[in-house]
């Protein structure tokens, strides 16, 4: 019986058989991505996570918004006002930008950086600025670009330690990097 069904099956048009084939493929791919959908499905709770980022978010805005215009530091100075911990917290991990004051205090005890920031017109790339649990500090770098036609760039690391509130965002405004 065995050996008449697969004589049956060899003696097939060519197309019949090709069509049999591409619709195996098809329901085989089909399965395929329904045990991944359900094993490595989307995340539940990806709303939620989402929700609660955008409480967190907003309850920074306002932190922020309360804050004066001008610098903003988290040591005693003379010049603008003085952040509270938590509050310092806030602004590190809602700043992304870094001021052209800040990076050329920084280059100046920096002689690498402060060279090929001069000799490369002015130019940095890639900057970030995170906070660092352990040390409850806030911690800001850069990277000068290099050279065209060189791959030399140097990289400035150091702590924050003062913001500059402007209408619109905060920026980093003076970096500790010695």
């Amino acid at each position: 019986m065995k050996e008449t069904m697969l004589n049956k099956l060899y003696h097939l048009p060519e197309g019949l058989k090709n069509s049999i084939g591409l619709i195996t493929l098809i329901i085989t791919i089909f399965f395929i991505f329904f045990l991944l959908n359900v094993f490595y499905g989307p995340d539940k709770n990806a709303e939620l996570k989402i929700a609660e980022q955008k409480k967190v978010q907003e309850k920074a805005n306002e932190l922020i918004a309360t804050l004066p215009r001008g610098v903003l530091t988290f040591y005693d100075s003379k010049k603008g006002k003085r952040l509270s911990p938590n509050e310092y917290k806030t602004v590190c991990n809602n700043t992304k930008i870094i001021t052209q004051r800040a990076i050329m205090g920084a280059n100046i005890t920096d002689s690498k950086a402060f060279n090929l920031y001069n000799a490369n017109g002015g130019t940095t790339g890639k900057y970030s600025v995170n906070w660092d649990d352990n040390k409850s500090k806030c911690f800001a770098q850069f990277t000068v670009k290099p050279l065209e036609g060189s791959s030399n760039s140097v990289t400035v690391k150091g702590e924050a330690l003062g913001f500059l509130k402007t209408s619109i965002d905060t920026r980093v405004y003076f970096i500790k990097n010695f």
